[in-house]
């Protein structure tokens, strides 16, 4: 399926750099936590309000869980289309799951999920902003 088009919500593109692989040319399993975080980053300015915004609004997101399936490999220079979208959610926690396809052939490449926790400076748990709730 050359040329694949995702339908859909907005999708985050990455690629695959020499350095995120290891000897095969295949992605390293840890890349994908980077590629989640700054698909997540992209995501909430989608929304209307950037990381550093909540961040300053003294709303501090902590990741409580990690979770990656990996289901085909991505070799260096491909490109990555990870789709990001809320799961679940409480009033203090939201899981955010994610599906990355190699956009040469639209196979899902990974799937996965984070949860992630709302805590102000002090440590406490605080009700989620909006952004991550609508």
């Amino acid at each position: 399926m050359s040329g694949a088009v995702f339908e859909g919500p907005p999708v985050h593109r990455v690629r695959v750099r020499y350095c995120e692989t290891d000897r095969m040319a295949v992605a390293h399993h840890g890349s994908y936590v980077a590629w989640f975080e700054e698909a997540r980053t992209e995501w909430m300015r989608q929304r209307g309000k950037t990381y550093r915004e909540v961040e300053d609004d003294g709303d501090l997101l902590q990741i409580v869980e990690f979770v990656c399936r990996y289901h085909k490999p991505v070799d260096y220079d491909d490109v990555v289309a990870i789709r990001v979208r809320v799961e679940e959610c409480s009033k203090v926690w939201v899981t955010l799951a994610y599906e990355c396809r190699r956009e040469h052939d639209g196979a899902v490449c990974a799937t996965g999920s984070t949860k992630l926790a709302c805590v102000g400076r002090d440590g406490k748990v605080r009700r989620l902003p909006d952004v991550l709730t609508r």
